[in-house]
């Protein structure tokens, strides 16, 4: 589970921001929030909203950078920069871009500390948490001499794995097979989410290709798929099942391949109808292709990373499937989901001040996040109160983080 992250010098993130997934006891036993192997007390929930361009999907970026950084930069060319960007809109020096992330991972306590810029990492660091932080590996990019000082204690061999410029050293040692990394990357595999390095990836999207990859996946995955259907089912949307079908067609080469399709059925006064998932609504559609990624993250604990959560889906489909991260019959390992919303509806009733950021920009294009109940110290004002209409008092302009219009 995430515990927080924090970041600065990032895209539109000038500052140092922290996205903070801890809630204190004066939250109370709402749902979506519960208790960690550390003690901590974590936010199952976030929701993120502001105006466009605010810059509400780069809070999510740092999550979708990490996850390629330690799992894949290594297989980047060497020599190559890093693909981000630092905070561009400013003459003044503001130092490397850095990204921490404090986590638990089997029953252990991490703190991941990163300091780049695109030419190189300057700092890496992991530390695992007992009574007090201590490192587990720690490398510094020596300026002087052009080299990495690097120390670790209690991975062996930890010095053979290369230290590459523009690659994370995890992501080398996984390359070497190294089983400390191959112990702790299952971590940053169970980060799921529509960003990367560049922006949002349209692997969410109702697109043909998509729908038929979700089929691929629900057709070897039979369990999930029934899970799929039972939900898409009981959203309301005259489904009675969900399935997949497999076939046969011929290539430009004369060999024949299967290839498999999502099939929705409808049951009309007794009678079953069978048609292509491609005939039924973009809604439909949608949500076929994002519980092929959310019900894995749910099965596994894992953490959904995902901007624009509501493409394609109705205001009360969205809190259909949000529920499923506060209901512990379909969320049993605690899985998280942090996403940006368009969708306020969700300020009614379901989220509530500990679960929400807003996220606006000032006149210099900086912007700045900051979480719900936290408005007090961060925007000089009255933090609300826990029976206090967020949506009404959003819609007012209270908390700030919506459109302004000239």
């Amino acid at each position: 589970m995430i515990i927080r992250y924090t970041f600065k010098n990032f895209y539109s993130f000038a500052e140092e921001t922290e996205v903070d997934f801890t809630v204190g006891a004066q939250a109370g036993d709402r749902p979506g929030i519960v208790k960690s192997e550390s003690g901590e007390r974590l936010n199952l929930v976030t929701g993120v909203f502001g105006a466009n361009a605010s810059g509400k999907t780069t809070l999510l970026k740092p999550l979708g950078f990490l996850a390629w950084f330690v799992l894949e930069s290594a297989r980047s060319k060497p020599g190559s920069t890093i693909s981000y960007e630092p905070f561009a809109f400013t003459k003044k020096l503001i130092g490397p871009t850095e990204i921490s992330l404090e986590f638990e991972f089997s029953g252990e306590h991490y703190l991941y500390e990163l300091a780049f810029t695109p030419q190189r990492v300057i700092r890496e660091s992991l530390h695992r948490k007992k009574t007090r932080f201590a490192y587990i590996f720690e490398r510094e990019w020596l300026e002087d001499y052009q080299e990495y000082e690097f120390k670790s204690q209690g991975i062996a061999a930890a010095s053979n794995v290369p230290q590459r410029e523009n690659a994370s050293w995890l992501a080398s040692a996984l390359l070497q097979q190294h089983e400390f990394a191959i112990n702790l990357v299952p971590f940053f595999n169970s980060l799921h989410g529509n960003l990367d390095t560049m922006g949002r990836t349209p692997i969410h999207e109702a697109e043909f290709l998509n729908l038929m990859t979700a089929a691929e996946f629900f057709h070897a995955e039979k369990d999930t798929l029934k899970r799929a259907s039972h939900l898409m089912a009981s959203f309301d949307l005259g489904l009675t099942n969900i399935d997949t079908r497999l076939h046969k067609n011929t290539g430009p080469d004369g060999n024949e391949y299967e290839l498999t399709y999502p099939v929705a059925e409808h049951q009309i006064e007794g009678q079953s109808y069978i048609r292509s998932l491609m005939q039924e609504s973009r809604g439909t559609q949608a949500l076929f292709v994002l519980l092929r990624y959310l019900l894995p993250v749910l099965k596994s604990g894992g953490i959904a990373f995902i901007d624009e959560f509501e493409s394609g889906l109705h205001p009360h489909m969205v809190r259909a499937v949000v529920d499923l991260f506060f209901n512990p019959a379909t969320n049993p390992k605690n899985a998280q989901l942090i996403a940006t919303f368009h969708t306020d509806f969700l300020l009614r009733d379901t989220l509530h001040k500990y679960q929400v950021y807003l996220v606006e920009k000032d006149d210099e294009l900086v912007s700045h996040a900051y979480r719900l109940d936290s408005i007090r110290k961060s925007k000089g004002g009255k933090a609300p109160r826990n029976v206090e209409n967020l949506f009404e008092k959003y819609h007012a302009g209270a908390y700030g983080g919506i459109p302004e219009f000239s």
